[in-house]
């Protein structure tokens, strides 16, 4: 690490010994809007778990990672370790772009008493342009449609990193007078179109370019391009079992004792790459057509999962009311086309779980299993424990956690066909086991913990960028600390997070991962506008950073340099006056002042330094 580093590291540090860490929530000055609340599909069965919209200038900046390809809009190289799939059941290949994408998962669902509207708009240097929307309504008390729109575009600093995303979801949740009946439905659409020019040819070149036109630079690829198109239809109906209220105001409501629970989704996947150049040198091998290569991948998966549960039926009689229990069937069919591979199969997943529907004494645990009874995953299955217990009161919480999972490697370690790539194999089964322990105080915005994995049969893709598997065992073992202190109107948060690899053959990551920002923030104006002004910094550790393959849409090992050991500065002045917020930020703020050494994935520079603006309005009627 070099003494400039050191000193700006040292420099942001060092200020936490002269901080003391205060019951002031540096979030505590958000107004909330009790009007308009949200949740998502895993946080619906929890009545306690919707949130209400807060308007809040807590880093409100920073409204993408940085760990992209250099643009906007690019994929995702992950700096801490992400098995491709983390569910029993198929998965085709590991979607570098999910931090972008809409989904079942990750899709908010609104309850908001007037019309919800919130727009949010960035415009940086080199035509970055994004824009989010969200509108919803309640049709009637209980029945809410939202419509949520993402637009990316950036033409990026290097040739050919033009980038043109696109993210729509409608979604709809509804729940009958009596409480019978709820739905929660979405329909997805997600479309990455972008350029792909397989990182400049030369570090050198970079590293002496100074602060000259990056456009000069030259690239692998002058014509290659990816396009990523998902598609998915969602529905999710509870049926509610259980005594009617005695309330009339309610409709005499059912108190649920359990539900029946009937998931089904449609999703299909359309992956394309094409270059009209595949005899530029930069593929080993070239299969179908020299003249030109045109990969295309489809695969899709319906779904239709059936649960009964056992809910808190608020009798509270003893055990026999505290413990819950649940029992699911899953029904998978997918479909996959590509050149030479046209397949169909399903499969079958069983799954069971036990609980405490309520607790006296702030104590809770579920234990979970699933199990591949037929199909592409026969045999996979997980099985899990989890133990939350609040600490004096419930803004303390400490979880301790225990995984174990078998899984069948994702469809595109088997088989793949391509103009530039090309495999068949027969890989064992993956085997994943851990164990977690965390801590948050929420009065102190403090959360710790560490995770000890275990991986067994690793799947990677090699220094040739083909699909190959580590016969053994792996351990990784992590732990993270965020803090934010206050003193006074100073702030400084922080986000360290630490990882170990014994044996980093197959598993690159950087030994640390550090986020911190310093800022001050006050009320001017009589307290009309709220601002504030400071600086942040993110931090990577170096290591023999993956590389990333276009043809595939997968990174891969390099064993030749190290990246990372570089700090990325950005200034902000962040403002908020009623439900409108501002931010002026230059990212990046000392490029060419430490020298051109930032690279986060090989061959891929991150952007020079750039002026944004970002302005977000909520309308509440």
């Amino acid at each position: 690490m070099s003494i400039r580093i050191k000193i700006v590291l040292l420099l942001f540090l060092s200020l936490q010994h002269y901080l003391f860490s205060s019951t002031t929530d540096s979030t505590s000055n958000a107004k909330k809007n009790s009007t308009t609340q949200f949740f998502t599909a895993n946080q619906f069965e929890y009545a306690d778990s919707a949130k209400y919209i807060e308007n809040t200038l807590y880093n409100f900046q920073s409204y993408l990672p940085r760990t992209h390809l250099g643009n906007s809009g690019l994929p995702f190289n992950d700096l801490c370790y992400q098995p491709n799939s983390s569910i029993i059941g198929f998965n085709y290949s590991k979607n570098n772009y999910a931090n972008y994408f809409y989904s079942p998962a990750n899709l908010k669902f609104y309850n908001t008493r007037v019309p919800y509207t919130d727009l949010f708009y960035v415009a940086g240097s080199k035509h970055e342009q994004v824009f989010k929307m969200t509108f919803s309504y309640n049709v009637k008390k209980n029945w809410n449609v939202t419509a949520d729109f993402y637009r990316i575009h950036s033409d990026g600093f290097y040739l050919r990193q033009i980038t043109n995303d696109n993210f729509i979801a409608v979604s709809t949740n509804y729940k009958s007078d009596n409480n019978r009946y709820n739905l929660l439905a979405g329909v997805f659409y997600n479309s990455a179109k972008n350029t792909e020019n397989g990182g400049i040819i030369y570090d050198s070149a970079f590293a002496n370019a100074g602060t000259g036109d990056k456009q000069l630079i030259g690239v692998h690829l002058l014509s290659a391009k990816r396009s990523v198109l998902n598609r998915n239809i969602y529905l999710k109906q509870y049926l509610n079992l259980g005594r009617k209220s005695s309330d009339t105001t309610t409709h005499n409501a059912i108190i649920p004792e359990s539900r029946f629970i009937l998931a089904s989704s449609f999703e299909d996947n359309l992956l394309k790459y094409e270059d009209d150049n595949p005899q530029s040198g930069y593929y080993s091998n070239i299969y179908n057509d020299s003249a030109k290569t045109f990969d295309s991948t489809y695969n899709f998966k319906i779904e239709n999962e059936l649960a009964w549960k056992r809910v808190d039926n608020n009798k509270h009689r003893g055990i026999k009311d505290m413990i819950g229990g649940g029992f699911s069937v899953k029904d998978q069919i997918i479909t996959i086309k590509q050149h030479e591979i046209d397949t169909t199969f399903g499969g079958i997943i069983a799954g069971a779980e036990f609980y405490n529907t309520y607790s006296k004494n702030k104590f809770w645990w579920n234990f979970a299993g699933k199990y591949a009874l037929t199909g592409y995953n026969k045999n996979d299955y997980a099985t899990s424990a989890v133990i939350k217990k609040s600490i004096a009161d419930s803004l303390n919480l400490l979880t301790l956690s225990f995984e174990n999972k078998q899984q069948t490697p994702d469809f595109i370690y088997h088989k793949y066909s391509s103009n530039n790539f090309r495999w068949n194999n027969n890989f064992e089964k993956i085997q994943t086991t851990r164990i977690s322990i965390n801590f948050l105080m929420r009065k102190y915005n403090l959360a710790v913990g560490t995770d000890i994995n275990e991986y067994t049969n690793v799947l990677y893709f090699d220094t040739y960028a083909m699909a190959n598997q580590y016969k053994g065992s792996i351990q990784v073992i992590s732990a993270y600390l965020k803090k934010d202190f206050v003193f006074y109107n100073w702030h400084l948060n922080n986000n360290i997070h630490y990882q170990y690899v014994p044996d980093s053959m197959v598993i690159r990551l950087p030994q640390f991962v550090l986020e911190h920002a310093l800022y001050y923030e006050n009320n001017l104006f009589k307290g009309a506008m709220r601002m504030q002004i400071g600086a942040s910094i993110f931090y990577n550790s170096a290591y023999y950073a993956n590389t990333y393959m276009p043809a595939t849409g997968e990174f891969y090992l390099q064993n030749n340099k190290k990246y990372g050991d570089y700090p990325f500065i950005d200034f902000f002045i962040n403002a908020q006056i009623k439900t409108v917020r501002i931010f002026i930020k230059i990212d990046h703020l000392n490029s060419g002042l430490m020298g051109n050494n930032y690279m986060i994935t090989p061959h891929y520079p991150m952007n020079d330094r750039a002026f944004k603006f970002g302005v977000s309005w909520r309308f509440y009627d």
